[in-house]
């Protein structure tokens, strides 16, 4: 791949947008690599969890490559255009698997949507961030304008996109948008810990706690997300590691 590298250790997936020579942009080669990795990511059945981050210690993702993206006049041509992001990042924000958004640099414009698709948010202190697609005369074109409203609710995700305000990653936090903040120099430190903890349990349970959690945000009513809770237990439980771990429990006692 030419824009992205790709580590596996442990259980966790650290994806790096590795295009640093203009802040990390998304182009639609990207875009095209993001979606093959993620597939691949899916069906492996070694890696539980996926950060995503940006090459080099200035930027998470600078927003989409605006010499790609940003010579197209039509609607005929920004629609599909458009599209194709934006259904990479509905891949990612209904990825089977927990994903984080490790940002370690400024996230402006589209950099802000792509973290937005991601289920954690883990920041540098130094990170800045901005929806600030108000001010270039368009609005959120991968559709995170609605991810965002979903996640921190419609008026103060409004703040945000109705000014087009750069925010630092505390008042990120205060806000619910970003869930932890660290000292840039410890960021990916922190964020592997979290990401170890997590690849640290079963998938058959990652798994279920992720189609939960996608359930609730589709704001399914409470018995049915209970039902199908109930009944994923339901099909793991007795199976042989399930029993193996009550057994060792009761011999101990």
């Amino acid at each position: 791949m030419n824009t992205i590298l790709l580590e596996k250790n442990a259980g966790i997936a650290l994806v790096t947008l590795n295009r640093p020579e203009v802040r990390n942009a998304v182009s639609l080669e990207m875009t095209e690599e993001l979606d093959r990795c993620l597939d691949l990511l899916a069906s492996d059945p070694e890696v539980k969890v996926v950060i995503f981050t940006g090459a080099g210690d200035k930027a998470f993702v600078s927003g989409g490559d605006l010499e790609q993206f940003g010579t197209v006049r039509t609607k005929d041509k920004s629609y599909p255009m458009l599209m194709r992001v934006s259904r990479l990042l509905s891949k990612i924000d209904r990825f089977p698997k927990p994903t984080i958004a490790m940002i370690n640099g400024v996230a402006i414009g589209g950099g802000c949507e792509f973290a937005a698709s991601c289920r954690f948010r883990m920041a540098s202190e130094e990170a800045r961030l901005g929806f600030v697609q108000i001010g270039m005369h368009i609005i959120t074109g991968w559709g995170s304008g609605t991810r965002l409203m979903e996640k921190i609710g419609t008026n103060r995700a409004l703040q945000l996109l109705l000014t087009g305000e750069m925010i630092d990653a505390n008042r990120g936090q205060e806000i619910g948008f970003i869930d932890s903040v660290h000292p840039h120099s410890r960021l990916k430190e922190e964020v592997l810990l979290f990401a170890g903890k997590i690849a640290g349990q079963p998938l058959s349970g990652i798994e279920a706690y992720m189609k939960i959690a996608k359930m609730v945000d589709a704001k399914l009513p409470v018995e049915v997300c209970i039902e199908e809770e109930v009944d994923m237990c339901s099909n793991l439980w007795g199976s042989d590691a399930h029993y193996g771990i009550v057994q060792k429990f009761l011999n101990k006692k």
